[in-house]
Order: C-alpha cells, then sequence, then structure tokens
C-alpha cells in the first residue's frame, strides 16, 4: 500500500483542511483568511499546551535490548475533574489512551497508578503558559511521581544539571566519575 493515498489519514486530514479552507474562502472571500490563519495558529497553541501538560516529565526506561519499555498508564497525566470529563469525553483520562489507543474516549478508564493533574484541562492549560506557575505546580508532583528520583524523570537537557541540584542528585558528570 502507498502511503500516499485517501486512505492515509493524515494526507485525509490535510485534504479535508484544504477543501474546508477552499470553501470558506469561496463562501466569505479572502477577507476570510486572516481568521482561518488566526484559528489555526490558537488550535495548535492549544493542543501542543494539552500535549505538553499530558506528558509533562513522564519517561519510558529503555530497556537492555535498546528498546523502551511498553507504554503503560503511569507514563502520562491523568485528572478526573468532572467538568473536564463531560466536556472533553473523558480525553483527561490520557494514560489509559496510551495503553489502549483504539479505546473510544467516553470509554477511557482511571488507573489508580496514573499520576494525576491537581485540578482540570482549564486550569492546567493556562499554567502552562506562566512556566513560572507551571513548574511551581507541577515540579513536586513529576519527583514523587518518580518516588523522588529526579533522575527517572524526563529533563530538559539545558535544564537537567539544575533540576538535580535542586532535587538534590547527583549532575550526570558525578556519576560519569563515580563509575
Amino acid at each position: 500500500k502507498s502511503p500516499f493515498s485517501l486512505r492515509n489519514d493524515v494526507i485525509n486530514a490535510w485534504a479535508f483542511s484544504v477543501v474546508l479552507w477552499g470553501a470558506l474562502t469561496v463562501a466569505f472571500g479572502p477577507e476570510i483568511l486572516p481568521y482561518l490563519v488566526l484559528q489555526a495558529i490558537l488550535g495548535i497553541w492549544l493542543l501542543e499546551s494539552v500535549n505538553f501538560l499530558e506528558h509533562y516529565g513522564m519517561k519510558r526506561r529503555k530497556l537492555e535490548s535498546g528498546r523502551y519499555e511498553r507504554v503503560n498508564p503511569s507514563h502520562s497525566w491523568n485528572s478526573n475533574n468532572i467538568g473536564t470529563n463531560v466536556l472533553l469525553y473523558h480525553l483527561q483520562r490520557h494514560s489509559d489512551h496510551h495503553a489502549n489507543p483504539t479505546r473510544r474516549y467516553q470509554a477511557l478508564r482511571d488507573f489508580k497508578e496514573a499520576p494525576v493533574l491537581p485540578t482540570g484541562y482549564a486550569g492546567m492549560i493556562v499554567a502552562t503558559w506562566i512556566p513560572a506557575v507551571w513548574r511551581r505546580v507541577m515540579d513536586e508532583r513529576v519527583l514523587s511521581h518518580y518516588d523522588g528520583d529526579v533522575n527517572q524523570a524526563n529533563l530538559h537537557p539545558r535544564m537537567a544539571d539544575r533540576y538535580r541540584a535542586r532535587y538534590g542528585s547527583a549532575t550526570a558528570t558525578d556519576l560519569e566519575g563515580a563509575a
């Protein structure tokens, strides 16, 4: 099968977007284009904010075989906020989505081993836009999820030594020197 067919979900989605934008431009004139671009930018911003909050600090271990461990509910954040639950069809039960990607959103389950966000998606999305607030709210939760071992968390390379120093963990250089 060729990946360049309308059976490819990515191509299908892009084709739908092009047709929709074309139809809206024909219906409302070229004046609609700045609004469509603005809507696309806001949509991408919102999607990436949600992607960030669902996966912040989570890391799968690399196995001896060189492959990564199988995805399980502990690899993404959940929220059982009733408002988010009703409005987003259980989207915030993201851990079940990772473990069972074909399960419909409205049927997603909660897992006790999944880390839990302190509030619903609306509050967490706003927090992602203010890094100091986000880190104050989430860094301790990430550390708690990994039982205090910051080395198990997914750290931004430029920030890794700062986090290790802050949370009392050895730096990568210290670990190499001890070996």
